[in-house]
C-alpha cells in the first residue's frame, strides 16, 4: 500500500512537469554565423599573420617586424620604389637574388625572407637598431658610418627612429656597451594593434609619397585556387594566352583566409590597376577576345 501511495505520488509530480516540456515553445535555433566571422581574411589581417609567424620563428619582436614592414610598404604588396626596391618587404632585386627571394612581390616569400636578414644583420651588427638602418641604408653604408669612413643619410637615421624609436647613435653606443642590450616587448603584442597605432600617429604619409604612384588599390582577377602553385601556373597560361594585351605585367598574389572554409589560404592572382575605370578597361579586353575576369577592389 505504501509503495503504491508513492508511485501515485512520483507520477502526480511528473506529469506536469513532462506536459510543460511537451507544450513548451521550441528552442531558438542557434544563432547563424555573425558577418564578421563568415567575411574572408584581409589582406591587412594575412600580411599580419605572416608578420607574427615570421617574427615568432625568428625570435623577433612582433612590432619590430611590423613597423618595418609597414615603413617600407604601408602593406602594399605590389609597390616598387623609384629605386626599384620591390614588394612589401622591398627587396631591391639583386639582394634578393642574393637572398635566395624568388619573388619579391609574393608576401609569403618576403615576410619569412625579410625576417631572416634581419637576422643576420643583428648577428654581424650587434643590435636591431642598426639592422633596421642595414636594411634602409645597406650594410656597407651603415659599416663605413661605424668605421668613421663614411656618413648615414638622413632617410636611414628617421627611419631608424620610426621603427625602434631611438636614434642610430643610440643603437651603435649600445653595440659597444656591456651587457648589449636590444628591443623587447610584452608577449601578447599583435601586429594589427601596431597598424592601427601607425595609422592613428600618420607617420607614414610623407614617407609613402614617393610611391604612391605604383600603388595598385585595383586587380583584374584571372586566376584564384587554395594551391598557390596551381593559381600561379593558372594566371600564367592566362598570360600567354593573353600576351597581347598583358604583356610581361607582373600580377599581385593575395592570399588570404576564408573564414567559412577553415585556416588554409585561398590564393587570387591580379593584374594590378590604379583605377577601376582601367581595370574595367583591361577586363572589357580580355572579355572581348573570349576570356573571363573580375574586377575587385584590393
Amino acid at each position: 500500500m505504501t509503495r503504491l501511495v508513492l508511485l501515485l505520488l512520483v507520477l502526480t509530480l511528473a506529469v506536469p512537469a513532462l506536459a510543460a516540456r511537451a507544450y513548451a515553445a521550441p528552442a531558438a535555433p542557434a544563432p547563424a554565423a555573425s558577418a564578421a566571422e563568415s567575411r574572408e581574411e584581409t589582406v591587412e589581417q594575412a600580411l599580419c599573420r605572416l608578420i607574427e609567424g615570421a617574427a615568432k620563428s625568428k625570435g623577433l619582436p612582433v612590432a619590430f617586424l611590423t613597423r618595418l614592414i609597414w615603413r617600407e610598404s604601408s602593406f602594399r604588396p605590389s609597390v616598387v620604389s623609384r629605386a626599384g626596391a620591390q614588394g612589401v618587404a622591398q627587396f631591391m632585386p639583386g639582394t634578393a637574388q642574393e637572398r635566395g627571394l624568388a619573388d619579391p612581390f609574393d608576401p609569403e616569400q618576403a615576410i619569412p625572407a625579410a625576417a631572416r636578414f634581419l637576422i643576420d644583420l643583428r648577428g654581424r651588427f650587434g643590435n636591431l637598431g642598426l639592422a633596421a638602418a642595414a636594411y634602409n641604408g645597406g650594410p656597407g653604408r651603415v659599416s663605413a658610418w661605424l668605421a668613421g669612413t663614411g656618413g648615414l643619410p638622413a632617410e636611414t637615421r628617421a627611419y631608424v627612429a620610426a621603427i625602434t624609436g631611438r636614434s642610430a647613435e643610440d643603437w651603435a653606443a649600445a653595440a659597444k656597451a656591456e651587457p648589449k642590450s636590444d628591443l623587447s616587448e610584452p608577449e601578447d603584442t599583435r601586429c594589427l594593434q601596431v597598424t592601427a597605432a601607425l595609422r592613428i600617429r600618420g607617420r607614414t604619409e610623407t614617407f609613402f609619397a614617393e610611391t604612391a604612384a605604383a600603388l595598385a588599390p585595383w586587380g583584374v582577377q584571372l586566376a584564384g585556387n587554395f594551391s598557390k602553385s596551381i593559381a600561379l601556373a593558372s594566371f600564367g597560361r592566362a598570360r600567354d594566352r593573353y600576351a597581347a594585351i598583358l604583356g610581361d605585367v607582373r600580377p599581385m598574389i593575395i592570399g588570404t583566409r576564408l573564414r567559412h572554409r577553415g585556416t588554409r589560404a585561398f590564393y587570387r592572382i591580379r593584374v594590378p590597376s590604379e583605377t577601376r575605370a582601367s581595370a574595367e578597361a583591361l577586363c572589357g579586353r580580355i572579355r572581348g577576345i573570349g576570356g573571363a575576369c573580375i574586377v575587385l577592389k584590393t
